[in-house]
């Protein structure tokens, strides 16, 4: 059986060098990371032995130490002995702590062609607020989890301002946020949109005090001065109904996935969602900006 073909971290995310280490590990690796992994993975191999009295242990962690020593640009060990091989595979790990790190990521979807491996190395991974999370069954083995990269709107920016306006719709955006984190999940990018739409409900109703999104579009279409061009605000009723017609059970959060919708696609709806929300919200911070310089 031929070995999947995996897409390279560095084709996969090329911008990655770029991105902040602020909040999420995005481009580094530290060493209580790596010596985790170098935990970790070797106990997964002890546990599948456990349950399988032929798996060879020895070969099975030395060829481990093998991959990530073609990575690492180190000779491959030649030691034999489980306890002098997990050795040598810790000391390959932390040459990661000075090498490239588009090479980290592609050793480590290497190790995690073995399931329980990836199931343990997305758990070191969650504990050191690192940027990224392993997927099976596809070629691009990376989803990244943090919520500010690939979408073009600033999740921070935008929860300070609306806080302001409305805290119904900064929570929802707070929401949307941790959803993306799960963004692996179809339920958390079905989720992550119902909070978007939330988010924009919420403030068009008390911006308008109203309680029906079509009444409040109306009142903001009706009033072009305040509000902007009415094909603009359009765009929020127009999304909500096709989220409606469309996508019944994101709307209502039901467990039925009766509708699919992929990782692009939730980047996309939420983009297009949080920039209607930030467009209403300038509406309103100008509108008080300009009163206080009149003042």
């Amino acid at each position: 059986m031929e070995c999947e073909i995996l897409i390279s971290f560095k084709n996969e995310f090329p911008e990655y060098i770029n991105y902040s280490n602020e909040d999420y590990l995005m481009n580094e690796v530290t060493i209580p990371l790596l010596r985790e992994i170098a935990q970790k993975v070797p106990r997964v191999y002890v546990e599948q032995k456990r349950k399988n009295f032929t798996l060879n242990l020895d070969g099975t962690v030395r060829n481990a130490c093998d991959i990530i020593s073609l990575y690492t640009n180190n000779e491959k060990t030649q030691n034999w002995g489980y306890d002098y091989i997990i050795r040598d595979f810790e000391e390959q790990m932390m040459d990661f702590k000075e090498g490239k790190f588009h090479r980290f990521m592609d050793a480590m979807q290497e190790l995690a062609r073995n399931e329980e491996v990836l199931n343990a190395l997305n758990g070191v991974f969650e504990d050191h607020d690192f940027g990224y999370k392993l997927i099976k069954d596809n070629p691009n083995r990376w989803i990244c989890i943090n919520p500010n990269i690939g979408t073009t709107i600033d999740f921070e920016e935008l929860i300070r301002t609306t806080s302001d306006i409305c805290k119904q719709t900064a929570e929802h955006i707070k929401q949307a946020r941790e959803q993306l984190t799960r963004a692996n999940e179809l339920r958390a990018r079905k989720d992550a949109i119902r909070d978007c739409l939330s988010a924009m409900e919420a403030l068009m109703n008390y911006l308008t005090g109203t309680s029906d999104i079509s009444e409040a579009d109306k009142i903001m279409r009706d009033n072009e001065d305040k509000w902007g061009q009415g094909f603009i605000i359009k765009d929020g009723i127009t999304m909500w109904n096709m989220f409606h017609n469309k996508y019944k059970d994101i709307r209502h959060g039901n467990n039925f996935d009766i509708s699919l919708i992929s990782y692009e696609e939730t980047i996309y709806f939420i983009d297009r969602l949080l920039a209607y929300v930030k467009y209403i919200s300038s509406k309103v911070t100008d509108s008080a900006n300009e009163k206080t310089f009149l003042f």
